[in-house]
């Protein structure tokens, strides 16, 4: 027995009914999900800018090596803390940097419309460069020493 042609679409769309609710909710679920690792994330940051505030106004008086000893706090975390709340501002030139990056991939195109804009944008980098590349020596030497 042949089933009829309105029995089939009526299987097909039960199993499509099926199909899309379960995709319906792995959809949402991931959604929410994210929603919430976004928020948490943004906290954690916050978190991690305020540690190391504190750890920065504290370094005066007690240093990471001994708030270690006594927290039972890794001191490799504490120095990560206090190190990352000088960053942000770091963080901005970098990414000048890149936009030279960008620049020089189309120089013709921005040197055309905006160039103005591309020639204050160059002379930033360098110096950010510089400093980090004097950072990152001066962390590098004090290890090795």
């Amino acid at each position: 027995m042949v089933t009829s042609e309105e029995e089939i679409t009526r299987r097909l769309e039960e199993k499509d009914s099926a199909r899309s609710a379960r995709r319906a909710q792995a959809a949402t679920t991931v959604g929410e999900l994210a929603r919430r690792h976004t928020e948490l994330a943004g906290q954690l940051t916050e978190l991690e800018r305020e540690l190391g505030e504190v750890l920065t106004a504290a370094g005066d008086v007690i240093d990471a090596t001994e708030l270690a000893q006594v927290t039972d706090i890794p001191a490799a975390d504490l120095t990560r803390w206090r190190d990352q709340a000088a960053k942000p501002a770091r963080r901005g030139r970098r990414k000048r940097p890149g936009a030279k990056k960008n620049d020089t991939s189309d120089k013709d195109t921005q040197a055309s419309t905006e160039p103005g804009a591309a020639l204050p944008a160059a002379p930033a980098p360098p110096a950010a460069s510089d400093s980090a590349g004097t950072a990152g020596v001066a962390a590098g030497a004090a290890p090795g020493r």
